[in-house]
């Protein structure tokens, strides 16, 4: 009867379009809307005009629930709260416009590229030419319904000739359809004939699209009117000009975990629409498109992104940016927008000059590509291409900041390239409903702020000798997966083959995660084969069930973090096992000296949610007396950093003289992921945080955040005080001393 009933669950399984057998796909695949292999075109940059919307929209799952005969469906996932979106419209060229959809709620799911909890957008373009009507990207379903409604609020949906998707999630199929739907009502209703419209997409997306629209009874009809068109790297596509000549380019940009990735080029107004490139999970404020604040206002944001989502395939983000090859140009005669902050351009100009950075452009005249420098990192042969803004799928369109944001991108890339020659981690995984990704993407996360350069490879879509030459460059691994009937997906059972017979393998650090909604057999599986084949485990596996909580992230990238140490006391282990007394004497002069820096000794508790973290602290001292304020710096790998982004709340309790000892060794000691670190200490809420404070404390702080800058492999952060209270008055603050300035 059992084994009946997970045969049932594979077909339920199959029925979803998940993890079929690999369908190759042809042009007769879709009778009713023939698909052409099309060569693409060239793209450039942006700026401002504005109009408001709001409404509130109820993201659902959309995710098809396993059934068995027996026990029915499995558990639905609970009700997402209701998202707030704004619409606003914005001209960034004379004939191109941003059509962005704003959540300014802190985060729109529980992944981790939200943690700096900012808000976010959801921008799609709508370009406008002679015989054409073109739009680019369709948003995650939170914003559908007013994401059509403002299309049609500038353009007859009957007079869209193409849709350029350049990158589309399982969650954005929702808006899809709605597009298609009303398009075609408008159509049926139409006393004249409608063209089809031209859906521009990559291999992998028409992928998402056959099983989830084509394959579908009720809704293959809203292909009838459409033609779908394969785009191929460096190919026209649809006019973005007056001209015959003026088309817009296609590239194609893939990435393990979006592997449908393409980027778009306008060479008439000199735009590149980047999609998750160059992106950022961050709501600018209401009327600015552009990066009105530049470097500056964002970027910790841009940062931040490419660290969650492009440093663990930093390979194929240097291939994309060698493909690319940008440079920063001017906007040519009569493409700037309508509205233009003459006053901030001057000042922008005068300060690129200060800098010699208006010399470097100027090889580019009025018409084309500048600076050398940017060039240098060009893949020979290649074309380089002019931009003066970047439009991203997420965030600003980026003007201000574009020449130190192309710069920072390759020294990010490289960073990342030269830290996999020391030391790298493999994350192999496969995700249903993208729940084991977002657990993937932590943990990736986790790894690198470790110390350590990963490889994330999705294994729906690599090779299984792409598994076992990552296995070879890699000093550790982790294997994710969900569970479908009762069991990992095909993809994973031949990885984990692949990695149990390379000889290697066996003596790496490892580590199992996974997503489910019955009971996640899948990650007792992959534990239990690399158990019995005598595998070590830097962590205890991690299930969770449905999508993953605040909490359940910071376990995540604390795992990976745990990986990331052990691959380093590996390779490490003389330094790594060095008495505190051969540190000292191998110690600089300035290390000696610094070493006799004190600081007040207090355990800093921070908590967001589910979530809770707490450190031992010494490097904590007062920063300002209007408004009090206070600086701590965390080092980069601590789990807590995740909770101190900006507007973080923290606490701080200040350890009483003669009461150090039992708290130096409860928080001195290295902590599993996801342990309580306090759990050996008494605590009290803060009366108006609820963050933990010790009880034996002789005083404590409540702070939030205001602003955190890099100080080498430290954060160093500024916080104003909330509120505080002297709790013993008679017992002075420990003091903690060290003897060489290189270690805690």
């Amino acid at each position: 009867m059992r084994a009946a009933n997970r045969q049932q669950l594979r077909e339920d399984a199959r029925s979803t379009g998940k993890y079929a057998a690999h369908r190759h796909v042809r042009g007769h695949a879709f009778p009713a809307a023939p698909i052409q292999r099309s060569a693409l075109k060239k793209s450039r940059a942006v700026p401002i005009s504005h109009r408001g919307r709001k409404s509130t929209c109820l993201t659902q799952a959309t995710a098809a629930p396993l059934v068995t005969s027996q026990m029915g469906p499995a558990p639905v996932q609970p009700p997402t709260e209701p998202v707030v979106v704004d619409y606003s419209i914005y001209t960034v060229a004379p004939n191109v416009k941003m059509l962005r959809g704003t959540c300014r709620c802190e985060r729109l799911k529980y992944e981790v590229e939200y943690g700096m909890k900012r808000g976010t957008t959801d921008n799609s373009y709508l370009i406008t030419a002679p015989g054409a009507t073109v739009l680019i990207d369709v948003p995650y379903e939170a914003y559908g319904e007013k994401f059509v409604s403002t299309v049609e609020s500038e353009v007859p949906l009957t007079s869209l000739t193409h849709l350029i998707i350049t990158q589309l999630d399982t969650k954005a199929v929702t808006s899809l359809e709605l597009l298609l739907a009303r398009r075609k009502a408008a159509a049926d209703a139409s006393a004249t004939a409608v063209e089809p419209l031209q859906v521009v997409l990559s291999n992998p997306a028409l992928r998402l699209v056959q099983p989830a629209i084509g394959e579908k009874a009720d809704k293959a009809h809203l292909l009838s009117s459409v033609q779908l068109v394969v785009a191929r790297s460096g190919g026209q596509v649809a006019p973005c000009g007056p001209a015959e000549g003026d088309q817009l380019q296609v590239i194609l940009t893939p990435t393990p975990r979006w592997p449908d990735l393409l980027v778009v080029h306008d060479p008439v107004n000199r735009l590149l629409f980047s999609s998750k490139l160059f992106a950022a999970h961050v709501a600018p404020p209401e009327g600015e498109a552009l990066d009105e604040n530049g470097w500056e206002g964002f970027g910790d944001d841009w940062r931040y992104y490419f660290e969650c989502m492009l440093a663990p395939s930093a390979r194929q983000a240097a291939a994309a940016l060698d493909k690319l090859d940008l440079v920063p140009a001017r906007r040519r005669p009569g493409t700037a927008p309508k509205r233009l902050n003459k006053t901030s351009a001057a000042l922008r100009s005068f300060f690129r000059s200060l800098l010699g950075l208006e010399k470097k452009a100027a090889a580019a005249g009025e018409e084309g590509p500048a600076p050398a420098t940017m060039a240098a990192a060009a893949s020979p042969g290649s074309v380089p291409l002019p931009v003066c803004t970047l439009l991203p799928m997420h965030g600003p369109g980026v003007s201000s900041a574009l020449t130190q944001l192309l710069q920072e991108y390759r020294k990010w890339v490289d960073e990342q390239i030269k830290a996999a020659a020391t030391s790298c981690a493999a994350v192999f995984y496969a995700s249903a409903y993208g729940n084991t990704a977002a657990l993937a993407q932590a943990i990736s996360r986790g790894i690198t702020k470790g110390g350590v350069a990963v490889e994330t490879i999705n294994l729906e879509l690599a090779a299984l000798q792409e598994v076992s030459e990552a296995i070879t460059r890699s000093q550790g691994f982790v294997l994710g997966s969900p569970t479908l009937g009762g069991h990992m997906p095909t993809q994973v059972s031949v990885a984990m083959g692949a990695i149990l017979r390379e000889p290697s393998a066996k003596a790496m650090p490892c580590g199992v995660f996974g997503s489910f909604g019955w009971s996640g057999e899948a990650v007792d599986e992959m534990e239990g084969r690399l158990r019995d084949a005598g595998f070590g485990f830097a962590f205890d596996s991690i299930r969770v069930k449905f999508k993953p909580t605040a909490k359940d992230l910071l376990l995540c990238e604390e795992s990976g973090r745990a990986l990331a140490q052990s691959i380093k006391k590996r390779i490490k282990s003389k330094e790594l096992s060095a008495a505190p007394g051969t540190r000292a004497l191998n110690a600089s002069g300035p290390q000696l000296a610094m070493g006799r820096v004190v600081g007040s000794l207090s355990v800093l508790t921070a908590k967001d949610e589910d979530a809770t973290s707490a450190m031992l602290a010494s490097w904590i001292s007062q920063a300002s007396f209007d408004p009090p304020g206070v600086t701590v710096s965390v080092k980069k790998d601590r789990a807590i950093e995740k909770l101190l982004v900006v507007g973080g709340k923290f606490a701080v309790s200040m350890v009483a003289e003669g009461r150090e000892r039992p708290v130096m060794k409860a928080l001195s000691r290295p902590f599993s992921p996801g342990e309580d670190r306090l759990a050996d200490l008494e605590t009290v809420p803060s009366p108006h945080l609820g963050v933990p404070l010790l009880k034996t404390a002789n005083s404590f702080l409540e702070c939030s955040v205001v602003t955190r800058m890099e100080a080498g492999d430290h954060y160093l952060i500024y916080a104003h005080v909330l509120d505080g209270k002297v709790l013993n008055e008679n017992a002075p603050t420990a003091v903690h001393h060290r003897k060489v300035g290189n270690h805690y």
